[in-house]
C-alpha cells in the first residue's frame, strides 16, 4: 500500500554489520587508495589501491589490493581516500 512504512525488524547481527560499515564510512567493492602507509608490517605503502571485500563487525576492512594479495586495515588508523568508479 502506498504511504506505509516498511516496518519489518533487522536482527541484532544484521543491525551491528550495518553499524559497522557506516563507521568504516566506505562501502564493499569501493575501490580505494591509502593516503598514509600503516604503522604495522602489512607492506602496504601510500598511494596502494584496491577493492573493499568484506567489513566486519568492528569496521575492519578487508581489501584486495592491486598488487596481488588481501589484507585487513582500520580505516580510522589508516587513512584510505574512495575513488570514483
Amino acid at each position: 500500500m502506498a504511504g506505509e512504512a516498511d516496518t519489518r525488524r533487522m536482527d541484532t547481527q544484521g543491525a551491528r554489520l550495518l553499524a559497522a560499515r557506516l563507521r568504516a564510512g566506505v562501502a564493499i567493492g569501493a575501490r580505494i587508495e591509502l593516503v598514509e602507509a600503516p604503522r604495522d608490517d602489512s607492506g602496504l605503502c601510500a598511494g596502494d589501491r584496491g577493492i573493499v571485500d568484506q567489513i566486519d563487525e568492528d569496521g575492519r576492512v578487508v581489501v584486495t589490493w592491486d598488487r596481488g594479495f588481501a589484507s585487513e586495515i582500520d580505516p580510522h588508523a589508516t587513512p584510505i581516500h574512495t575513488l570514483a568508479a
